[in-house]
């Protein structure tokens, strides 16, 4: 199958995998500095289409273009682009004999939200490619300086080749000018200056309830307790506890929890079991850890359908549930019964998490799954009455409502009626979705506060359109793995948070991060797992691991609409699958001292103020 990129000036046949690279036939001495000149021989474009899903006539998959002028010379411009996955950018088409280095050039978005834009680097062992890494670049109207240190190449690289341009669909567009790389990297600081704590701290309790609740006291939101003070929930994941008698175990960790400073259980923590290591707690006089809860739709055992565009129901383990079809509220329902049968009357238990990780991605495309079809359908009908009327609207020729209905039509331009019919139900999906959640959680546990889904840092465009319609949860739940490649959080991932925020109006709680180290032996690209996704956050050792924990965790403490973080997970990961430095404890039991040290520091002056 044969398509045309629009605007990009050729074709391709099925995927466009990559690119062929030369290695620069020059050496690059220390400090020097290497233009990446801005021509038409010097860059390669990247294209990758979605596989089965044809390009629908009049829709304008890609933009990419060089233009001649700008205040810094020719400059690359990226976007939009409406069809593909994984990416879209400009890559330069010779390989740098260098594994670090600094990347310097200006930039400036227009309609580009957190996320979208990014500075891609491809690292190679001889002529094959054995990494990829991303930078993100804050949204900018106006001209900017960039800066990008490459610190951390994957063993085995001896080359490399930047890459500019969009890690995610939008109709937005970024420009790139005046390139150049270098093999130095300015070294971070071995003892970085401290952050400064600037959240506001209420002096005076608040009255007592049954359950934890949500608060705004002085423009910062806290959780509140049953006794009335303010609660930041620094939460680690309990470890998996033995189910014939978790007890003893469950005790010794708690332990350590408590000594490394953190004062809760977060939402991956195993209910049941942990629950009679809480009941014991109390028994003895102590102190229960506060405990979270996640109702996940994609490990819930039940059949109902998932949103599909006919062929596609989404990424494996976070595909969207059809609210539709009444079998998932009926399995939502039960899945929540089942942990509030743990946890409901426990005073201890904070709030719910309502999901995790859904991929809100093109939404609007998924609604042929049958009872979400059906829905689709019947909207269509009353608004256009009859057939005809929706042919011209649509520029069709359907037979009959059936007929559109077994063709499963996907909207083919970016701006027309149908397209403005489909993002139209895509609020209908999602509003639907929230009001079964909400009311299956409620009508047993009408007084404690409910967390969203737990969004993840993709499907930005989706959430700008979307995120409005999470204001009945009474707070936004977000998974964030920071990119760690400075101090604590970037400017990238601070407007991102705050983009919650201000689309939604309500508290946040990160209910998942971490920061991995290179010299956990983990993220070896040779092992027959190669490279974890989370070597893309990785830093060089455990004390640059440990101080970017601290600092992260002051930059959370610090945002006053963020009412707690959460550490994923216990222990690292070292399977036939996936090996990853995500632990607060080795793959041998014991714990990374240097992190759980910071720890301890940094929650005493957090929670102790």
């Amino acid at each position: 199958m044969e398509r045309t990129f629009q605007g990009l000036g050729m074709d391709t046949k099925g995927f466009c995998w990559g690119v062929v690279l030369t290695v620069l036939a020059v050496s690059v001495c220390e400090g020097e500095s290497l233009p990446l000149p801005i021509n038409g021989t010097k860059w390669t474009q990247t294209v990758f289409p979605d596989a089965g899903q044809s390009e629908l006539p009049g829709e304008p998959a890609a933009r990419m273009m060089i233009e001649p002028d700008s205040p810094y010379g020719p400059c690359l411009v990226v976007g939009p682009w409406y069809v593909g996955q994984w990416g879209l950018r400009y890559q330069f088409y010779q390989r740098l004999p260098m594994t670090t280095g600094t990347i310097r050039g200006w930039y400036k978005t227009d309609k580009i939200l957190p996320f979208q834009a990014e500075v891609v680097v491809s690292f190679y062992a001889g002529d094959r490619r054995i990494a990829k890494t991303r930078f993100d670049l804050e949204p900018s109207p106006a001209w900017r300086r960039f800066e990008v240190a490459v610190r951390v190449p994957p063993s085995g690289t001896d080359s490399l080749s930047p890459g500019f341009g969009l890690g995610e669909k939008t109709g937005g567009k970024i420009w790139f000018a005046d390139l150049s790389m270098d093999s130095t990297v300015a070294p971070l600081p071995t003892e970085p200056k401290p952050a400064l704590l600037s959240r506001f701290r209420p002096f005076l309790s608040f009255p007592e309830s049954k359950t934890f609740r949500l608060q705004k006291d002085k423009d910062v939101w806290w959780l509140i307790s049953p006794d009335g003070q303010p609660f930041y929930s620094v939460a680690a994941v309990g470890p998996s506890l033995p189910q014939a008698d978790p007890i003893p175990e469950g005790l010794e960790a708690v332990q350590r929890i408590r000594d490394w400073g953190f004062n809760s259980l977060a939402g991956w923590t195993n209910p049941e079991r942990w629950a009679k290591v809480n009941d014991v707690l109390v028994a003895q006089g102590q102190l229960a850890l506060p405990m979270f809860a996640v109702i996940e739709s994609n490990t819930i055992k039940s059949e109902f359908d998932w949103l599909t565009d006919g062929s596609d129901p989404g990424p494996e383990g976070h595909r969207f549930p059809d609210p539709f079809d009444p079998r998932f509220e009926s399995a939502y329902s039960a899945a929540v019964k089942k942990v509030y049968a743990v946890l409901g009357g426990k005073p201890w238990f904070v709030a719910w998490f309502a999901d995790n990780e859904l991929s809100h991605d093109r939404l609007y495309r998924r609604v042929w799954s049958r009872a979400c079809s059906e829905t689709f359908v019947q909207s269509l009908q009353v608004r256009y009455q009859n057939i005809s009327r929706l042919n011209d609207a649509w520029k069709s020729d359907y037979i009959s409502f059936t007929d559109l209905s077994l063709q499963k039509p996907l909207p083919s331009a970016t701006d027309d009626t149908q397209m403005r019919d489909y993002l139209a139900f895509e609020r209908k999906i999602v509003q639907q979705y929230i009001e079964t959640t909400l009311r299956c959680i409620r009508v047993i546990d009408p007084d404690r506060p409910i967390f969203s889904n737990r969004f993840m840092a993709s499907d930005i465009g989706a959430y700008a359109r979307l995120l409005d319609l999470y204001k009945p949860y009474d707070g936004i739940g977000v998974n964030l793995y920071p990119a760690n490649r400075g101090e604590g959080l970037s400017a990238g991932e601070t407007a991102f948070l705050k983009m919650f925020y201000d689309l939604t109006g309500k508290p946040i709680l990160i209910g998942e991060w971490s920061v991995p180290a290179v010299d956990s032996g983990l993220y070896d690209p040779a092992q027959p797992q190669g490279l974890d996704w989370s070597w893309n956050e990785a830093v060089i050792d455990q004390s640059r691991r440990a101080m970017q924990a601290r600092r992260l965790s002051l930059d959370f403490y610090n945002l006053p609409f963020v009412v707690g973080a959460h550490w994923f997970t216990w222990q690292d990961i070292d399977t036939p699958e996936r090996r990853a430095n995500r632990g607060l404890m080795r793959i041998d039991g014991k714990p990374w001292e240097k992190l759980t040290e910071q720890f301890r520091q940094v929650h005493a002056s957090i929670l102790n103020r």
